[in-house]
């Protein structure tokens, strides 16, 4: 196995061309449809399928987790966009937005981890509509996460 060599003799394998992931979880919530803005009260529960129990070990010691989702209905959106013109009237690459057209459709998000009821997470301001699968939960760690002098246009 390559991650058992020392690391003199260390061999990166070929990455993969494609890439297969299955969800952890789904999103459950009262949102229906997507919607570009207006979450920041949306309450959800992701409800984690029974396979990941002991994962789930000790993540409710953590005020905030990272959400990465799996954002399934922008994959049938007509358009994929390279670029999208938003409210200001200024043009950015779609990579320079957070719009869901992206080319894999990987939604990430940072959310208050509001309570842990066996293998339900209770957020809020998770931006997913019901049924989102869940790719994976990380704790929020300031140390790694949170940039003071982060520039935004």
């Amino acid at each position: 196995m390559f991650w058992r060599k020392k690391r003199d003799d260390w061999v990166r394998p070929e990455p993969p061309a494609r890439v297969t992931l299955e969800a952890i979880g789904y999103v459950r919530n009262d949102v229906k449809k997507p919607r570009p803005r207006g979450w920041e009260q949306v309450e959800s529960t992701i409800q984690m399928l029974p396979e990941h129990e002991a994962r789930l070990q000790g993540i409710e010691r953590y005020s905030h987790i990272v959400v990465v989702l799996y954002l399934d209905i922008a994959e049938g959106a007509p358009d994929k966009p390279a670029q999208l013109t938003l409210e200001s009237g200024r043009t950015y690459g779609i990579f320079a937005t957070r719009s869901q057209l992206r080319p894999n459709h990987l939604g990430v998000t940072p959310v208050p981890l509001l309570a842990r009821d066996g293998m339900a997470l209770k957020v809020r301001g998770l931006d997913a509509v019901d049924g989102t699968p869940v790719l994976d939960i990380k704790p929020y760690l300031p140390a790694y996460d949170a940039i003071e002098d982060a520039r935004i246009p």
